[in-house]
């Protein structure tokens, strides 16, 4: 499947070709905007096929009509050719301009099959799904005046013309992929964190450098949640080392490591109880708790009853440390240190929780986040108010979004959004004044009835907390990032969501064949670049015509930290 996925995309960069004649193609993307609630998106190694148009098919589930207005390029009559996937039972029709096709479709093994003659006019026409009975699955339509056009034939017109694949890897199944350069060549590196927290450190070119395998013991406590690491340049060479957990003697370690070879250059017992216990949020993050170029680190260690927050020098001796005995989740999932104050110096944001750069606590919100129930899934920073101070935008679970002006903690606005995950703030919406905030709206399916479990939609609102609207018009199956950058290399911020560019309408446009991970100079050049993460491959795409500087962002020691050093999914 995967191998041709990638023929499919080289063949979508190299084709000299820029539509096929007199040819309407209509994925099944197309009818996300207004889909009913039942139908779910799939990818082709979900339907056990080796390709599926924009790796994007739609379950119908729902007998529901799906409909859509398209453009006929010239006057002449038309072939209609529908891919589509199904079994005894499910089937749908197809309507142009209101006549119904006598065949029926989605109900047997994959098939491009023909779907009769329609002559139309050149402009407008209406195109449906009707029919519907459910369980077929359809990932692309295409009206024609070509009488042999095949499936392969729409191959290189998939997604949008504007991407590129750059760089194409493979590598150990993961979610967790940290990057920074550890051999010093000024290319980017990366090290792949598995579930059980094995690390394997590659080059830019892909080769693997070297790896470090977890143990068995306490493999499922490990593997429930996202793995720590990092990659910094502590000793300023110019190669940056990998830090991260490993296990040997009989302790858990907080290791730094060359880089380029695994080799451990400096260790301490990670700051957490003997085992057994869990590991419900093991994070690491760059810190610049003091003056001068950012080079500190700090740990969160939720263990489940106590959390400890610590900050360490580059020698892995300690600054300061914060205890709290509370349950798990209490304070998220990771830990932000960031200049809140513009003095230059991070404060550094766990949860409801803000301390300065001395582990001397700023403010709480334990009085309204009292346990670990509606606690922060993501957060961002931005001056929503324009008053020149940042502010922090949480996505608070069933509490919803909360906006607090950074350094008092004093709440602005609190609006609900399903069960608030995933969050970004900036100005993306045409004739919207002011940031705007946009959350992924997380809903749960029914697992009895075999419905997927997680569902998301986008919620938007203004600066001041009015709701704008909701995108798409019922929740999408998945757990999707955000990610945003300055894709055309114009520094102008472009959202992207799952495995969408969202348009300055708030409304999504399918750009990538799987969901977005994240975004930064990965190149070099000046722009940023999406970076995908999927079924053991990571791809980074970039846009044919941005414009590069040619000069590294990366460079830039506090993009680096902030940028592309300190993610998460969180």
């Amino acid at each position: 499947m995967l191998y041709f996925l990638m023929i499919a995309f080289a063949l979508q960069v190299n084709n000299p070709k820029d539509t096929l004649p007199a040819t309407v193609i209509i994925p099944a993307s197309d009818f996300l905007d207004d889909q009913p609630k039942g139908n779910i998106i799939v990818n082709a190694e979900a339907q056990h096929v080796d390709w599926l148009f924009n790796n994007t098919g739609l379950v119908l589930n729902s007998e529901t009509n799906l409909l859509k207005r398209i453009t006929i390029p010239e006057d002449g009559q038309y072939h209609l050719y529908v891919r589509s996937i199904g079994q005894r039972g499910s089937s749908f029709r197809v309507s142009v301009n209101n006549t119904v096709t006598k065949e029926e479709f989605g109900d047997t093994v994959l098939s491009w099959k023909k779907g009769g003659d329609f002559n139309l006019k050149k402009g407008a026409a209406d195109f449906k799904i009707t029919r519907i009975d459910p369980g077929a699955v359809v990932d692309v339509l295409v009206l024609s005046r070509n009488a042999s056009l095949k499936a392969e034939d729409l191959v290189p017109f998939q997604l949008a013309k504007e991407v590129q694949l750059l760089k194409e890897y493979k590598i150990p199944p993961s979610s967790d992929v940290k990057f920074g350069d550890v051999d010093g060549d000024g290319k980017t590196d990366f090290m792949v964190l598995e579930r059980d927290f094995s690390a394997h450190v590659f080059d830019n070119s892909g080769r693997q450098l070297w790896e470090w395998k977890a143990p068995e013991e306490y493999t499922k406590e490990r593997s429930e949640f996202e793995a720590p690491g990092v990659l910094w340049d502590f000793d300023h060479d110019g190669k940056a080392e990998v830090v991260h957990w490993r296990y040997f003697d009989n302790k858990e370690w907080l290791v730094i490591a060359d880089g380029a070879s695994g080799k451990i250059k400096k260790q301490i017992p990670w700051p957490t109880r003997p085992l057994p216990h869990v590991y419900n949020n093991f994070r690491l993050a760059i810190a610049k708790l003091t003056p001068g170029a950012p080079n500190e680190l700090v740990v969160f260690t939720d263990m489940g009853g106590t959390i400890n927050i610590n900050a360490y020098n580059n020698n892995l001796e300690e600054l300061w440390m914060h205890t709290e005995n509370r349950k798990k989740d209490h304070f998220g999932h990771y830990i932000y240190p960031i200049d809140l104050n513009k003095d230059g110096i991070d404060e550094v944001l766990v949860g409801h929780l803000l301390l300065d750069a001395k582990g001397k606590e700023i403010w709480n919100h334990f009085d309204q986040l009292f346990d670990n129930h509606d606690h922060a899934d993501s957060y961002k920073f931005s001056d929503l108010n324009g008053d020149g101070k940042t502010d922090i935008v949480t996505a608070n679970s069933e509490t919803g979004v909360y906006t607090y002006e950074a350094m008092t903690g004093k709440l602005m606005w609190q609006q609900v959004a399903e069960h608030s995950q995933q969050i970004q703030v900036g100005n993306f919406l045409k004739n919207t004044s002011g940031p705007q905030v946009v959350v992924g709206g997380r809903t749960y399916g029914n697992r009895k009835i075999n419905e997927p479990y997680l569902f998301s939609q986008l919620f938007w609102f203004d600066n001041k907390g009015n709701m704008l609207f909701k995108w798409p018009g019922a929740p999408l199956n998945g757990n999707p990032d955000f990610v945003k950058g300055n894709w055309s290399g114009t520094n102008k911020e472009q959202l992207f969501w799952y495995k969408f560019k969202i348009n300055d309408q708030g409304k999504g446009e399918l750009y990538f064949p799987d969901p977005v991970f994240h975004m930064f100079d990965f190149m070099g050049k000046g722009a940023e670049e999406v970076i995908t993460l999927s079924q053991g491959y990571l791809r980074v795409y970039g846009a044919k015509q941005a414009h590069y500087t040619n000069k590294d962002s990366k460079k830039d020691l506090m993009y680096l930290k902030n940028n592309v050093v300190n993610h998460t999914h969180y």
